[in-house]
This record gives structure tokens, sequence and C-alpha cells, in this order.
């Protein structure tokens, strides 16, 4: 099974402006670079895993910054909210 078949099954969806896997309702976002870079096992326990549902988790190699955060969780809240 290829790793983006793991997300969509998780119902995550490619987002083509962020170039992120997307799951609004898990309020969860996956990086292209992150995706590759990591092995299927860990991504099933990272789609599985409990968050805040107040609060996005995202999935990067390299966290993104507090201002990329914010505009992050804007744009996607503004398109998936």
């Amino acid at each position: 099974m290829k790793k983006s078949d793991i997300l969509w099954e998780a119902d995550y969806r490619y987002n083509f402006d962020r170039d992120l896997f997307v799951n609004p309702k898990a309020k969860k976002a996956f990086s292209i670079e992150f995706v590759d870079d990591h092995p299927e096992e860990e991504l099933r326990q990272l789609i599985q895993e409990s968050t805040d549902d107040k609060k996005w988790q995202f999935y990067f190699n390299y966290p993104p910054s507090v201002g990329v955060r914010r505009e992050l969780e804007k744009d996607l809240e503004s398109v998936h909210g």
C-alpha cells in the first residue's frame, strides 16, 4: 500500500495550495516531505494519535514558525472550517 493510500483511507485529502494532506475533522495536516521521509507504520500511528480537537496538529520534518503556523491555521480553517 502506498503512503498516500493510507492517508486517503483515513479521510485525508490533498490540499494543492499548501502541499499538505489534511483531515479537517481530526485537525491534522501532513506535509509531503514528512510523508515521504517517514515509514508507513509511523504514519499509521500518527493518524491514530489523539489530539486536542481545538488546535491543528502539523506533521512537518521541521516545525513551522509561529507565524507560518498561524497562517496555515487561518487558511485551513477558512477552507475546511
